[in-house]
């Protein structure tokens, strides 16, 4: 199962992706440079962002795990400031 990111005016219209499908399509339109793929995992994780697995029975492994597209980008939307921040007087 192969998904693929698509912008369109700052929607994606992929509904899950990998970390890495992420760190290469999504997180680089929010943040520069992108973290590295253990800091992303443990903000996902922190906050809650549900895995999927394609075989969440197996024991082991179980196959890649997927996140869900429009989950990590509310979470980077929220938690990133603007390109330019006003303030009182003009910009910094």
């Amino acid at each position: 199962m192969q998904t693929q990111l698509k912008h369109s005016n700052e929607t994606q219209t992929a509904r899950l992706a990998t970390l890495d499908e992420l760190r290469k399509n999504l997180f680089p339109v929010h943040l520069n440079p992108v973290p590295c793929r253990t800091t992303c995992k443990n903000w996902l994780d922190d906050a809650k962002i549900p895995r999927l697995k394609t075989n969440p029975f197996a024991r082991r492994g179980g196959g890649p795990c997927y996140y869900q597209v429009s989950a990590v980008e509310k979470f980077l939307r929220s938690r990133m400031l603007p390109g330019k921040i006003q303030v009182k007087g003009g910009e910094l």
